[in-house]
């Protein structure tokens, strides 16, 4: 066994010297081919690697580098570094491209693309840049709710309840913080790097097409900064737009009339909205009828047999579907009542679909 070891690494090593016994510049085009080939394959990290290879090489780099290597970087580079260099490469094909080349007017494009892509790292650079800032905004704005007994469910003032509503039952929660917004995109995109929402350039909206799962990576990297941040429990959630023990038992979160309190698909113009645009609930939280739909913590069931009565997040192991509340820019009064609840798959994403934090008060 040890003698074809040693046989097959004399074999690696006499190719290795083969190669490196080439010209330079026929090196240069059998990177190229290696290159254009991992990109073909899907390897394109791969391509960026054997790039880098040519460029170390001690001879002007064959005609067509400068495109591929230009179209990697700006199309799977990272940073703004990356696409930079890019766009110069492309910039540099294209002034001494034939404009009847196959490869012209797709550079043309790529350099269109680069440009909002630049524009695009240059603003998350400035949001990370502004992270410390956005975390003690947020921090903040964390509203403290004092717990107590309150009636959760299907309770007189809810009207047209649905079964899933009931039974209506008595639940003690424990004081918690909540934030007084949903969670923005600016936010958002300051502690994970980019922006999901479909409804992009409104940096103070909620951020939006975001599942169950990627809140929790969210809520790991935000603790991860010395943070005990989380999702609220269902009953938590619902003592908080119900308004605590300051509640005036409203149908919808601090008022009879839904137009005051959320955005809905009668009056939402078909799109979110920045937060705190509406009245706010006796709480001083906003939102919490309409604007996103919100995740919470709760594994969804059917109905409220069996559920914890001292407000903890009802869990299972394996649990897929998670619970949804509030109503939405999208949805209709009825959805945008206190007691009305939903359900997704953990992984489920929408543009209508957003979250707010809580944490156990200290």
């Amino acid at each position: 066994m040890r003698i074809i070891l040693i046989f097959l690494l004399v074999l690696c090593l006499c190719d290795l010297t083969t190669a490196q016994d080439l010209p330079p510049d026929i090196l240069a085009d059998k990177y190229l081919l290696e290159a254009t080939k991992a990109i073909e394959n899907g390897n394109r990290q791969k391509a960026l690697w054997i790039f880098k290879k040519i460029e170390a090489l001690d001879v002007e780099p064959p005609p067509m580098f400068t495109y591929h290597y230009g179209r990697a970087l700006v199309e799977d580079g990272s940073g703004v570094k990356a696409l930079r260099k890019g766009q110069s490469l492309l910039s540099q094909f294209v002034i001494g491209a034939d404009e009847d080349s196959e490869y012209y007017t797709t550079t043309l494009e790529l350099l269109i693309a680069v440009e909002a892509k630049l524009k695009t790292a240059a603003r998350q650079a400035e949001v990370y840049e502004r992270l410390p800032e956005i975390l003690r905004e947020m921090d903040a704005q964390m509203v403290r709710v004092k717990g107590g007994l309150f009636t959760m469910g299907c309770t007189p003032e809810q009207e047209n309840c649905a079964d899933d509503e009931k039974p209506v039952r008595r639940v003690w929660i424990r004081s918690f913080e909540i934030s007084k917004y949903e969670i923005t995109q600016e936010l958002w995109e300051a502690v994970m790097g980019k922006n999901p929402s479909a409804f992009v350039n409104c940096s103070k909206c909620p951020v939006e097409t975001v599942s169950w799962d990627d809140i929790q990576a969210f809520l790991h990297k935000l603790n991860a900064r010395g943070g005990q941040y989380r999702l609220p429990s269902e009953a938590e959630w619902e003592y908080a737009a119900r308004g605590g023990q300051r509640s005036r038992a409203h149908i919808y979160a601090g008022s009879d009339d839904w137009a005051a309190v959320a955005w809905y698909y009668e009056n939402s113009n078909n799109r979110t909205h920045p937060a705190g645009q509406k009245q706010a609930n006796e709480l001083g939280l906003f939102d919490m009828s309409g604007n996103v739909r919100e995740w919470v913590q709760d594994c969804w069931h059917a109905s409220y047999v069996d559920a914890p009565r001292d407000g903890r997040a009802w869990e299972q192991r394996d649990c897929i579907r998670r619970v949804i509340r509030s109503g939405s820019w999208y949805g209709k009064p009825s959805y945008v009542r206190i007691a009305n609840r939903f359900w997704y798959a953990s992984y489920f994403r929408n543009n209508n679909l957003g979250f707010r934090i809580a944490r156990t008060h200290q």
